[in-house]
């Protein structure tokens, strides 16, 4: 039955195509898989067991979605050198809301590294750690991310 799994494979590989052009799941899953190469970074370079600040990467987060909207002013100030419109949102739009994203940007992080400055040292407050540090750290730093590609590069 030939036929039976190579549509199988065709139908696999049409999913496969189709949750990676979709832009909500590469923006959602990528900081996801980030989070875990830099927690195994971390650990891998220290060379011992897992520990809890390995997935302290909030900040981490935070300042690739910093540097990815700097480099992206770069792209539009191209573009405006070479006299090039966007069909669909204007690039005067797309500075203001990158300018926008970075003045954010940088307040959560300054946010970010004071809730590590308050927790990162109180080891024996668990739940603290695990709560301020792992989610909520984290969950900004994503959340970045994950605005930075859908809502300001996402426009087109």
């Amino acid at each position: 039955m030939p036929g039976l799994g190579s549509s199988l494979l065709t139908k696999a590989t049409r999913g496969g195509d189709m949750l990676l052009t979709n832009s909500i799941f590469p923006a959602l899953a990528i900081p996801m898989i980030l989070l875990f190469c830099g927690s195994l970074a971390k650990k891998l370079v220290r060379g011992s067991n897992w520990l809890r600040k390995d997935f302290y990467m909030g900040v981490e987060f935070t300042l690739a979605a910093l540097s990815s909207a700097l480099l992206y002013i770069f792209d539009i100030a191209r573009d405006l050198a070479q006299g090039i419109q966007s069909p669909s949102v204007p690039l005067d739009i797309k500075l203001a809301a990158t300018a926008s994203f970075i003045s954010v940007t940088l307040f959560l992080l300054l946010f970010l590294l004071s809730i590590h400055q308050e927790w990162e040292w109180r080891e024996s407050e668990r739940r603290g750690q695990i709560v301020w540090l792992c989610i909520v750290s984290n969950l900004i730093g994503a959340t970045l991310i994950a605005s930075f590609v859908l809502f300001v590069k996402g426009l087109q």
